[in-house]
């Protein structure tokens, strides 16, 4: 029998009202967990994996700028006539 099977086992002797109290204790253990390891910042920033790698972050960005000097944007076979 595993740990969880006895702790289970050991909550069912509890009377319900003393169920209760624990099931909303937990819950509200858990609630205040995942809430002190939520990021500071919630919505993910694509350059975060650069950030430590600032002179790389750039030289993507010029890349991508000359890139765009250089090559014409592709049009789709649709565009040309209209229809697939």
């Amino acid at each position: 029998m595993t740990t969880v099977e006895q702790i289970f086992q050991a909550i069912q002797t509890l009377p319900v009202p003393e169920r209760l109290r624990l099931v909303e204790r937990v819950v509200h253990y858990l609630a205040d967990a995942s809430v002190q390891q939520t990021p500071t910042h919630a919505t993910p920033s694509p350059h975060g994996f650069l950030a430590d790698e600032p002179e790389l972050a750039d030289e993507i960005c010029r890349m991508a700028m000359d890139a765009r000097k250089r090559d014409a944007l592709r049009i789709s076979e649709t565009d040309d006539e209209g229809s697939p």
